[in-house]
């Protein structure tokens, strides 16, 4: 853990140059939060490894959000991202301190207020320091820098609310005592913010003694309970640093727009993508909402980032978009689910709580959650899932009965106008020109009965126009004793959905292969003690393109987290 120097006491600091905001800042009304407070815990100082400047002054502010009561209650630690203001110019030079600085921490406001009407505490830690542009960071190191300093200023703010629920005077104007439950802490973070709560998490599952743990914990610095990450980043080239991408085993959910220009990549659902290599006990769910851009998160960003390129007109044009969401929309999706999240990592949830967040691998994946269309890839814990197939890691006895088939290796630009971004995971194109062909996966006798469904993670290619309202493909599965059962794939499942391109500006539609899963059930008279294949069977249209990522039998019913 990074070293934290204090001093309450008013730190001299020199006099500088001072620019205003830029002209996109808001400055959300905290009167329209009654449960939201602004605080001021005083000046601290970063240390700093890399520099000549080995230390940073700030100021702790943020906001905090209360419930009634008296006893304790969870917390959620809401960190912001990294936005343009004079503590952070990219053109010009930047400030520190700066006057007037942008609360980009009063800009989750709203979801404060709703967490603490459920009942939560929420501390929202101003991170502009991290992501300053000064006191040796530079545009090659910044984001290095920010990795040193935000872990700092999280765990100063949560030692002094671990101090305020001991009863001290802590200096967040209202009364902690006996109000915060240390060992239950969730994360919620946007943008840089998401990376820097992945990282903190990660920081904090230390090996300890039980001793070590519960003295952790009760100075505020014990393990992070779980993670909700909104369009997450650390802002390292994914084929480049592609080791920070990493999530800690809690219950995660990655959330990102299908109009996301700051990460136009899609590299946030990266954190997915390792995910999956990892032996985990716990779920990641990614959650694609296609009409979401990256500001409309944050109330105090009022930038709407659609016009920066590559751009997507159909998909992304508010005035000519169906799916294009309004920054009302997304700030409730995030209240909702956070919510929905929260209350369902925090109990014995029954399978509909799990379908509510898109964690049921019992049930089909959702179309919408939250009155919202997604599209999601489900990542359960190694326990729950039987992998039979990964593009990454292909068994040399596939058979393509007639079809063309072709490796995309991840991280790779493969330059194909059928493989625009994101260039992971490592995909298997699937192209057929007659409806005869097949895939095949051999398998020897596996016995899945104990599992609840067959998830396959695919994406329809976007030059392939996807026939509507019939079935596309069908999924077979044979036993040991020759029987085999037949289920149909109909268009209109959310792994099949096409997103809208723009053909003016090239094919620039999103292309990220998401769950399509089967219950076991459906498929009847077949043996699921003995299985001896799986099949992708192409007899239903006369041409199509799909790429397929895994193939995995998932869900068994003792799973609790």
């Amino acid at each position: 853990m990074l070293a934290l120097m204090l001093s309450w006491g008013g730190m001299p600091i020199a006099s500088l140059a001072l620019v205003p905001p830029p002209e996109t800042t808001l400055s959300p009304d905290l009167a329209d939060f009654p449960l939201v407070k602004a605080y001021d815990l005083g000046m601290a100082s970063l240390t700093q490894r890399g520099t000549d400047v080995d230390t940073m002054p700030l100021a702790l502010t943020g906001a905090i959000a209360l419930p009634p009561g008296n006893s304790p209650i969870p917390w959620v630690v809401v960190l912001h991202g990294r936005h343009a203001g004079c503590h952070f110019q990219p053109e010009a030079t930047s400030q520190w301190p700066c006057e007037p600085e942008p609360r980009f921490d009063l800009g989750f406001a709203y979801l404060a207020q709703a967490l603490a009407e459920a009942g939560y505490g929420v501390l929202i830690p101003n991170l502009n320091a991290a992501f300053s542009e000064t006191y040796g960071a530079t545009a090659d190191t910044r984001s290095e820098f920010a990795d040193q300093r935000s872990g700092q200023i999280i765990d100063a703010h949560l030692t002094r609310l671990a101090l305020a629920h001991r009863g001290d005077d802590s200096g967040f104007g209202i009364s902690l005592t006996g109000r915060v439950d240390l060992a239950r802490l969730a994360m919620v973070g946007h943008s840089m913010g998401g990376g820097a709560a992945a990282l903190s998490a990660i920081q904090r599952l230390n090996g300890d003694s039980a001793a070590a743990l519960q003295s952790r914990i009760v100075s505020g610095l014990g393990p992070i309970a779980a993670l909700v990450l909104v369009s997450p980043t650390r802002s390292y080239p994914i084929a480049q640093r592609p080791d920070t991408y990493q999530l800690p085993d809690v219950p995660t959910a990655v959330i990102a727009g299908g109009c996301d220009r700051d990460i136009f990549d899609f590299s946030s659902l990266y954190y997915v993508e390792t995910a999956r290599q990892q032996p985990r006990a716990t779920p990641v769910v990614g959650v694609l909402l296609p009409g979401a851009n990256h500001n409309y998160f944050n109330a105090a960003v009022a930038e709407d980032d659609y016009y920066r390129q590559p751009n997507n007109g159909p998909l992304c044009n508010p005035q000519r978009s169906r799916d294009r969401l309004s920054r009302v929309a997304q700030e409730t999706f995030l209240s909702q689910y956070t919510q929905a999240f929260l209350r369902t990592i925090w109990s014995s949830p029954a399978e509909s709580d799990l379908a509510e967040i898109g964690m049921a691998p019992s049930r089909a994946a959702p179309k919408e959650l939250f009155g919202q269309s997604v599209v999601s890839a489900l990542v359960s814990p190694s326990a729950q899932r039987y992998t039979v197939f990964e593009a990454e890691n292909a068994p040399e006895t596939i058979l393509t009965a007639g079809l063309k088939a072709t490796f995309y290796e991840a991280l790779t630009d493969c330059q194909q106008p059928s493989r625009p971004y994101p260039h992971f995971p490592t995909l298997l194109t699937l192209g057929w020109e007659a409806a005869t062909e097949s895939l095949q996966v051999p398998l020897e006798g596996v016995n899945v009965s104990d599992f609840s469904s067959l998830e396959l993670r695919l994406a329809p290619d976007p030059a392939w126009s996807v026939p509507q309202g019939q079935p596309v493909l069908a999924v077979v599965l044979r036993d040991r004793q020759g029987g085999a059962a037949r289920v149909e794939i109909l268009s209109t499942v959310p792994a099949l959905r096409q997103f809208e391109a723009d053909p003016s500006h090239g094919n620039t539609a999103p292309l990220y292969p998401s769950a399509l899963r089967i219950s076991l059930g459906q498929f009847a008279g077949v043996d699921l003690a003995a299985l001896t294949s799986v099949e992708l069977v192409f007899d239903q249209v006369p041409q199509g393109k799909l790429h397929l990522a895994s193939i995995e039998f998932v869900g068994r019913s003792n799973f609790r987290f």
